[in-house]
């Protein structure tokens, strides 16, 4: 049956049962019978579905608990604006409903403004209903993280009415989110995940939420997903509700097991999150229906439409999470709810983590959600946190009057070891070893970024501290990380002294510390035992499972030299080459990495560092692509053949499939590879990126850039590159000001510059962008890509004479042997009014397959060409049929 017939078939089944449940029972067969004339398994259907009306299941139960409950329930007109409760002074109301009242209130004791709630309900003195709900809510407001929404104190006014106090949020509902239309599908990701780190962190107390859904999850206005009324659901016989029909709402979320009314563990709360994530993508529930007892059996017998039949974009993978999550028995469901993280995070949409970036969509929905603060949907429903009880959930453990279990599996610890490898201090006499101490550390990280259930911060954010005399505190707020490595090396002649420790941040404490006095050929060796000793450390403190170290052959120690001094060499003097891009530190560090290369040929780290250089050198226009390219996909080929768990070779593959071979498809099958291998190598979001805004994929490149970002929060590449994501979307302002945030890290970042003064020509501020790209020329000691630049916005300004001479500088640049890109100087003659001069320079660039070409569709200073027969032929060569397919996401 196709998805639109059964979506007929159950709405038949919706008004048959709703005209007969309105007959007498004495009339219902005869009704029946003539209304499904000729269709005998509809009126088995409708059938089967009565019987389960007429029976006292657990609807029924719920509505008799809730009718008990109702003399206990009572709505105050009286507002609590203005009174002093306990130590909170209350502003203003802020919203209520059913459940009970929400006030501003400024908190006297720690000067700060939060949200109580008045719950509507009064307790007696001696009410053991209120003493089990003061307990569970006690063990709730334990749980901190930042995807759950705290309760700050639980208190008792003197007539008995609860009250809680939480934080005061400004943001939306996910109800309200999914309202306005599916969300893109890397926010629905990015909010899946988002809550499943959430349950991930309550599951392993041995909480379980038991009613995720939309309502509950409330998304801040920085893009942060907290999880609302948790483990409120689990209190007993405790239930608060306005009405007996209000928790039929949750009924659409419920695990079969949960409307079987069986005993739940915490794969209850995999599968309403699968629910929510299949809501976010297909604007509806995959079990809807207006009746409790219809949803309760599609929940039960159903399968649901297929994502693509609402959704087409939906990716197979993604598809297969959500269908997994929904696996009717608990079973073959996932068995945690880290596993589907796990499986999100491996699909390449950029997922955030800690809630320290945001989802387009959620970040920027509108003034809608950063205009309403004093409504209940920016504030209530935050701190509604506290649906308390129930919103149906405790229906359910009352309807069984039992108390409930721990997960029945137990659930181990998901929050992620975390550490930072800050670079380890250069003690040798001379003090001529900072390369050798440098390349032990991002060794050092390299490799334990390999185990499993660590996470490491990056090299570029760790490398941040360098020289600076830091707590290991602060280090530790700033780069999110738990534990931090920190050592010193002393390389005198053929001695080497390595000393390392591992320190616990909220302490200061060291975990681990050890010296090594060996031979000067041994560091390799070093590094490895350090980097498994820390490993069984954190296994046994804090992780559950440690991966194993890099693979590959083992340098001989002049190979290892030379491949330190390559890594030295991308980091060129401390100002971080790798990430200014420059030409000195890109061709210094291919040199070192060839020669460690001819050294040590089966050495798989040294053929991937080498595939970066060159990956690099062409983009930036350095060398020829057919040069630059070419030996990228050789080196990282080979990396990729000698150790296949590397990630970075597979993310230069797919640069090179990308920017030489044109090939879409492919490029985000390596770039996918990349981050399944793994999924905190910031270059391969950053990359991945790349591809999207290529593919004009717009939300999603920003999401895979924010994720990049969030990976290595001080990388001055990852926040630069987000401004150059932002320009191609056509949201200047924003790309301003993300490029001026980079700015602030390092003034004399020159592809800031040069993206802000693009960002500027966008916005005719042309003596502005002028400006940028003559910091970017004289920070850059004058590359190809930045005279041009500079030429475009002269000629945009009117200063035509100097961009003239600046193409005439660019071409004696091309007689002496220097690359000059096409491409770029395609866009001063376009500037300049030559539009055959710049089609025939495109033209050319096509021919020395210039890595440019992957951006004719979205580049907006060619906006005026492409109306031009000869660049839709120049477009029709590069996109062809499969790549405009794969472009679009299809």
């Amino acid at each position: 049956m196709t998805p639109d017939a059964a979506s007929e078939r159950w709405r038949r089944v919706e008004e048959l049962l709703s005209a007969a449940l309105e007959r007498d029972p004495a009339e219902r067969e005869g009704f029946l019978n003539t209304a499904c004339s000729g269709d005998p398994s509809l009126r088995n259907e409708v059938a089967s579905l009565l019987a389960a009306h007429d029976r006292h299941g657990p609807v029924d139960r719920l509505a008799a608990d809730m009718a008990a409950l109702g003399a206990r329930l009572h709505t105050s007109t009286t507002s609590l604006a203005g009174r002093a409760v306990g130590h909170y002074r209350v502003l203003e109301q802020v919203g209520g409903g059913g459940m009970g009242v929400v006030y501003r209130a400024l908190d006297t004791r720690l000067g700060r403004t939060v949200a109580l709630k008045f719950l509507q309900a009064r307790f007696g003195p001696d009410d053991s209903a209120a003493e089990r709900f003061r307990l569970e809510a006690r063990t709730v407001a334990a749980l901190e993280h930042p995807h759950i929404c705290t309760i700050h104190e639980i208190g008792e006014t003197d007539d008995g009415q609860l009250y809680l106090a939480m934080p005061l949020y400004d943001g939306e509902t996910l109800q309200q989110r999914i309202a306005r239309g599916p969300l893109p599908i890397a926010d629905a990701v990015n909010i899946a995940a988002q809550i499943a780190r959430g349950l991930a962190k309550a599951h392993a107390r041995g909480i379980i939420h038991r009613d995720i859904k939309p309502s509950n999850v409330f998304l801040t206005s920085d893009g942060v997903a907290k999880l609302l009324d948790f483990g409120i659901a689990k209190l007993g016989d405790v239930t608060l509700t306005g009405s007996a029909g209000s928790p039929l709402g949750t009924v659409a979320y419920m695990s079969p097991e949960q409307a079987r009314g069986e005993r739940l563990d915490h794969r209850t709360d995999v599968w309403s999150l699968g629910v929510v994530l299949y809501e976010m993508l297909a604007g509806t529930r995959p079990f809807p229906g207006g009746a409790a007892a219809v949803v309760l059996t599609r929940v039960l017998e159903a399968e649901p439409a297929p994502l693509t039949s609402h959704r087409p974009d939906v990716p197979p993978g993604l598809e297969h999470v959500v269908t997994t999550a929904l696996t009717k028995a608990p079973d073959a469901r996932y068995q945690s709810v880290q596993a589907l993280e796990s499986d999100l995070q491996a699909l390449g949409f950029g997922v955030v983590t800690s809630g320290e970036s945001k989802p387009s969509e959620v970040a920027t929905g509108g003034s809608r959600a950063r205009h309403s603060r004093r409504s209940w949907g920016t504030v209530g429903l935050a701190v509604g946190v506290v649906a308390l009880v129930a919103i149906g959930l405790a229906g359910w453990l009352a309807w069984r009057g039992e108390p409930q279990p721990a997960p029945s599996t137990p659930v181990t610890a998901t929050a992620p070891a975390t550490i930072a490898v800050l670079p380890f201090a250069d003690r040798s006499p001379n003090g001529d070893q900072d390369y050798f101490s440098d390349g032990i550390s991002e060794e050092l990280i390299a490799t334990l970024a390999r185990i499993d259930g660590l996470r490491v911060a990056s090299r570029t954010s760790a490398f941040a501290f360098k020289g600076r005399e830091v707590d290991v505190r602060t280090v530790g707020a700033q780069l999110g990380v738990s534990t931090v490595l920190e050592g010193s090396v002393r390389r005198a002649g053929d001695r080497l002294r390595i000393t390392a420790q591992l320190v616990n941040v909220s302490d200061g404490f060291p975990l681990w510390s050890e010296t090594y006095d060996r031979a000067a050929g041994d560091a390799f060796a070093i590094q490895e035992e350090i980097a498994r000793s820390i490993a069984q450390t954190l296994r046994v403190r804090l992780v559950g499972v440690a991966g194993g170290s890099s693979g590959g052959a083992t340098p001989d120690a002049e190979a290892y030299d030379l491949y330190l001094k390559g890594r030295h060499a991308l980091y060129l003097r401390g100002r971080y080459a790798w990430y200014t891009r420059t030409e000195e530190g890109l061709r210094s560090a291919a040199a070192f990495f060839e020669q460690a290369v001819v050294q040590a040929p089966n050495y798989a780290r040294a053929h991937s560092g080498l595939a970066d250089a060159y990956a690099v050198l062409g983009f930036y226009d350095y060398l020829p692509p057919t040069e630059a390219f070419p030996k990228a996909e050789a080196a990282a080929k080979r990396g990729i053949e000698l150790d296949g768990r590397l990630a970075a070779p597979h993310a230069t593959l797919g640069y090179v499939e990308l920017y030489h071979n044109w090939n879409f498809q492919r490029a985000e099958e390596e770039f996918r590879r990349a981050i399944a291998l793994e999924s905190n190598y910031s270059t391969a979001h950053q990359w991945y990126a790349n591809l999207l805004t290529a593919a004009g994929r717009m939300p999603e490149a920003e999401a895979a850039m924010r994720r990049a970002q969030e990976i290595d929060p001080l990388s001055l590449i990852a926040s630069a590159a987000l401004g150059w994501v932002l320009y191609h979307a056509g949201n200047q302002p924003a790309a301003l000001a993300q490029l001026k945030q980079t700015l602030e890290m390092n003034a004399d970042y020159a592809v800031a510059h040069l993206w802000r003064g693009w960002a500027l020509q966008e916005m005719d501020s042309t003596q502005a962008a002028v400006a940028a790209h003559r910091r970017a020329v004289a920070v850059t000691d004058s590359g190809a890509l930045y005279i041009a630049s500079l030429a475009r916005s002269l000629a945009l300004a009117g200063a035509r004479s100097e961009a003239e001479a600046l193409l005439a500088r660019l071409g004696v640049r091309a007689d002496s042997g220097r690359y000059v890109p096409p491409y770029e100087l395609a866009k001063v003659h376009a500037a300049l009014g030559r539009r055959e001069r710049a089609l025939g320079l495109l033209e050319r660039a096509h021919a020395e397959r210039s890595h440019s070409m992957v951006f004719l569709r979205v580049d907006p200073q060619l906006a005026d060409l492409r109306e031009e027969p000869r660049f839709k032929r120049l477009v029709e060569q590069v996109f062809g049929t499969g790549n405009r397919e794969r472009e679009t996401g299809n």
